[in-house]
């Protein structure tokens, strides 16, 4: 039930007492990803056993400009965790829930398909012996790279269990990336924990990433926006007769953000945010199903568009995407208004002018919202199809 509007000053502090954890999959080097194969067809593939290393990830993005347009340094480091996941593709229609294998279902690299994440463990190298499980869905989409098929993927997973330095911790991750199979994952994996206590958050310089010569995915270039309330466009919420939340139209700023993270054996996982410039604005029409009784809730946008513009406000560039599949997480946060989300979720790009003209990609959001505040903290990450390097900064 929506209670009306309340003073949402102070707000978007409350939400942004999060630690945010970008990582970057890399092969690991002790054991290989395992193919399923499906029952009676060795040449099907149904699933991997996914067995991989969790690298640092930096994205800087620099400020947009009418010369030099929209452009960022991404740099794989060195490896921090290690995580084994249960990947399986799943049918249409099946409910997907730990512990909960599909049926055999044959992975078509043509068409868009449903996947679960069973058993998922991050173990981080830490001397505390951090380590969370987890469980997610997501989706594979088909696309063309210069001529050549891709298939990207998107997923939601949410922390079902901590310890360690993660011990009680609250949060999701999101996937963006692609699959070659049937032994290879190029994927960003971006986790957002609950901090209130600044026990992750970090104000001082972390130590240096020390880069991976070459990095992976090298053809890809990523982007990280913080989506924040637009003080001149608020969230108006649609509501159903009974007064149920189904649906809002949303209007964000983007600002530029630059994410760090270390682990090390004696201090732990450490994490640093540092918020930039407003470079952008966004807007989309949410929907969302409160009639489950329970969480997650479902939910997706459309007509989701986002400007990205100069210093003098001039736009670049307009991009057209939205989150075909998302999740809504209950979420406790002291002093913010209830009730608050967790909202993760995905989609493929659309549409694009500018510095987005006739490009390919897949959009991620891993955040938080009050509803009664109309207050939002997320975080969007754009992965481009970028194989000519026009959005690649080479100054470090």
């Amino acid at each position: 039930m929506d209670p009306g509007p309340v003073a949402a000053e102070g707000v978007d502090r409350l939400l942004r007492r999060a630690a945010y954890l970008p990582l970057f999959s890399v092969h690991s080097p002790a054991v290989q990803n395992v193919p399923i194969p499906a029952p009676g067809d060795p040449g099907a593939l149904i699933g991997m056993k996914v067995y991989e290393e969790m690298h640092r990830f930096e994205v800087r993005v620099q400020e947009p400009s009418r010369k030099r347009g929209l452009r960022a340094i991404n740099r794989v480091g060195q490896p921090v965790a290690d995580i084994d996941i249960d990947w399986r593709v799943i049918p249409d229609g099946f409910f997907a829930a730990p512990g909960r294998l599909p049926p055999p279902t044959v992975l078509d690299p043509t068409r868009s398909q449903r996947f679960a994440m069973y058993d998922g463990h991050f173990r981080w190298r830490d001397r505390e012996g951090t380590s969370f499980h987890g469980f997610g869905t997501g989706r594979t989409f088909p696309t063309l790279v210069d001529g050549r098929p891709e298939l990207c993927i998107g997923a939601v997973v949410d922390i079902l269990e901590g310890s360690g330095g993660l011990k009680g911790a609250v949060g999701n991750a999101v996937v963006n990336g692609f699959i070659p199979p049937p032994y290879d994952l190029d994927l960003c994996i971006l986790l957002r924990v609950l901090d209130p206590g600044r026990k992750l958050r970090h104000d001082r310089p972390l130590t240096p990433l020390r880069p991976l010569p070459p990095g992976p995915d090298s053809n890809s270039t990523f982007l990280f926006f913080l989506g924040e309330a637009d003080p001149d466009h608020p969230i108006t919420l649609d509501l159903a007769p009974d007064g149920r939340v189904v649906g809002a139209t949303v209007h964000e700023l983007l600002r530029l953000v630059r994410i760090d993270l270390d682990v090390k054996a004696s201090k732990g996982i450490r994490s640093r945010t540092l918020r930039g410039v407003i470079a952008g604005s966004l807007r989309f029409t949410l929907s969302i199903d409160s009639r489950y009784p329970e969480m997650p809730i479902p939910f997706q946008t459309t007509n989701g568009i986002f400007t990205f513009f100069d210093s003098e406000r001039r736009t670049i560039g307009t991009l057209s995407a939205s989150a075909v599949e998302g999740r809504a997480f209950g979420a406790e946060v002291a002093g913010a208004p209830q009730p608050v989300l967790r909202v993760v979720g995905f989609g493929p790009f659309l549409d694009g002018s500018g510095v987005f003209s006739g490009v390919s990609g897949m959009l991620s959001l891993n955040g938080i919202i009050s509803i009664p505040a109309r207050t939002p903290s997320i975080l969007y990450i754009l992965r481009i199809a970028d194989p000519r390097g026009d959005f690649q900064d080479a100054c470090a």
